[in-house]
């Protein structure tokens, strides 16, 4: 917010930080930064200056407490730029950019610059291929609730989703409510 009154900005994502991730998202993707699909452009450059950090520090994605949190913040990225046609590992390359911006007041980032970039791209590497495959069976499953008229995914297909195919249920949930169902969370609890 300092930068953003000292730069006389009407909001943080026209900073020269994120202003600058953003303009890269844009380079990386060939669409265009506009109100109306403004939100991938977003989140990616939040999430990669987010991880960048939280690497440099030492926290790793990973299946429980911080990484997990970290893993979260990665796939969100990932699935939100797949609305601008992404489909390979993006997130990655906008570590050198941040570095680059924020590495004279955290020199970890540039020294650590390569690594950082390493493992996010490991990780989304693998959350992609997931993601491929978890999208188009969230998509059958959706259709065929629709056709049985129904308006709630089944608990336990969304739990097949997550144990089988290593689908999020967080993802389940935000696709499912885009297309205005839900999920039968005791179900999958259960």
């Amino acid at each position: 917010r300092m930068a953003m009154v000292l730069q006389e900005k009407e909001n943080i994502l026209e900073t020269d930080i994120l202003g600058t991730l953003i303009g890269r998202v844009e380079e990386f993707t060939g669409e265009t930064y506009g109100e109306k699909n403004g939100m991938p452009f977003r989140v990616a450059s939040d999430h990669a200056r987010t991880l960048a950090f939280a690497i440099a520090d030492g926290a790793l994605p990973s299946n429980e407490g911080r990484g997990y949190v970290l893993r979260r913040i990665l796939r969100r990225a990932c699935r939100y730029l797949r609305e601008l046609g992404v489909h390979e590992p993006l997130v990655h390359r906008l570590v050198g950019d941040v570095a680059e911006l924020m590495g004279g007041a955290y020199p970890v980032l540039g020294e650590r610059t390569e690594y950082i970039a390493a493992v996010i791209r490991g990780e989304e590497e693998r959350f992609l291929r997931t993601l491929d495959q978890g999208i188009d069976l969230f998509e059958r499953l959706a259709a065929g609730t629709n056709a049985a008229g129904s308006r709630v995914i089944d608990g336990e297909d969304a739990f097949r989703l997550y144990d089988t195919f290593g689908f999020p249920v967080d993802l389940t949930l935000l696709m499912a409510e885009e297309k205005g169902l839900t999920v039968d969370m005791a179900g999958f609890e259960a």
